[in-house]
């Protein structure tokens, strides 16, 4: 059956499966032209079909592959050797703003008359590499979190009989302060060490909910004045805080947890602050658009962090402070996450740093 004779209707399916497929459909030609494309590559790589149809495949690639595809081609044509036409393979795709994602690529070779064309379905895995490194951080977590239960808790017998001695050693050297202020030092650095096994240990146990009706405005301002209680550097910061009438009253969190999140971006903020003379602003408002509304913004005015560091804040056990364990981000996002929201981080254009959580509006 040529061309001509195929039903009308049967266009019209064809057009209606490529219209709605949410993969990317390419066409190309033997010499890696664009011959057409479909809308679900348009949303994909951010182009337009008219800037995509005539211009080469390889712009849809990253570095290497970009300049490595016109000698794939070639080398196939000469010699045969496939790598990816008929089978599919992992690969990286290039979006129109630069950004690098993983995708699954399948190519076909199809014969129109004379011509040979390659054919092009793409599927964006970006959801399902995120699933997989959640899984492989979770099965990491869970066995840090076994080794680093037992070893608090042998830990803490030793820490325990070590201050016990050092005690009767203070009693007994009372009358040499010099010696008695080292024993106190050695007293605080074992309670250092004992609270960053703790910080361990609480970061690598499952993140468990228990949530109530929480009105986070009363806890924003509960979670700073207990900083600034315990924090006398802090003394002189300005600290305002406002909140849109559209805000809930109340959000369904889990109190313990977020309060948790606040205190360590309220405090982080405080330190990174130029105190006394810091301003730290928290505003409680709904994006109405989003997916995740709650939104509670902490600014400061200090220096913001540096680009290099941007893309590691979140990961566990890295700290730009001389001391800590480089677990108290890591374990914000951990716990807005398991609320099903996130943490957004922004240099202000004036300076200092803003985080933002994005929760759910549950029902």
């Amino acid at each position: 059956m040529t061309e001509e004779n195929i039903p009308t209707v049967y266009h019209e399916q064809l057009e209606a499966i490529l219209a709605n497929a949410v993969d990317a459909i390419i066409t190309i030609d033997e010499g890696g032209t664009i011959l057409t494309v479909n809308p679900g590559t348009e949303d994909m790589f951010g182009f337009s079909a008219p800037e995509l149809i005539g211009g080469k495949i390889n712009q849809l690639m990253p570095s290497p592959y970009r300049s490595e595809h016109d000698n794939y081609l070639t080398r196939y044509f000469e010699t045969g050797d496939r790598k990816i036409i008929g089978s599919g393979r992992e690969v990286t795709g290039r979006r129109k703003d630069g950004s690098i994602f993983p995708i699954h690529l399948a190519v076909t070779e199809i014969h129109v008359g004379d011509k040979r064309l390659f054919n092009g379905i793409v599927r964006d895995i970006s959801d399902l590499k995120a699933v997989e490194k959640k899984l492989v951080q979770n099965e990491r977590l869970a066995a840090i979190g076994q080794m680093m239960a037992g070893l608090a808790h042998e830990s803490r017998n030793v820490f325990q009989r070590c201050h016990a001695c050092l005690t009767n050693l203070a009693y007994d050297v009372r009358e040499m302060p010099d010696s008695v202020e080292l024993i106190d030092k050695v007293q605080n650095a074992l309670d250092h060490l004992n609270g960053l096994l703790d910080e361990v240990r609480d970061y690598s146990a499952p993140v468990v909910l228990e949530k109530t009706p929480t009105n986070i405005g009363s806890l924003v301002q509960e979670m700073w004045q207990q900083i600034a209680t315990a924090h006398q550097e802090f003394e002189g910061i300005v600290f305002t805080q406002s909140q849109s009438e559209d805000f809930p009253e109340k959000v369904s969190v889990d109190r313990l947890r977020i309060g948790q999140v606040i205190w360590n971006l309220l405090e982080n903020a405080a330190a990174a602050c130029e105190a006394p003379h810091g301003v730290i602003q928290v505003e409680l408002y709904c994006e109405v658009q989003s997916s995740l509304p709650i939104r509670v913004r902490i600014a400061d005015d200090g220096d913001g962090i540096s680009p290099e560091f941007i893309r590691e804040i979140f990961e566990p056990f890295f700290t730009t402070k001389t001391k800590g364990t480089g677990l108290g981000l890591a374990m914000c996002k951990r716990i807005v996450e398991a609320h099903d929201g996130m943490v957004i981080f922004t240099n202000a254009m004036d300076g200092g740093a803003e985080f933002t959580l994005a929760l759910p509006m549950e029902k």
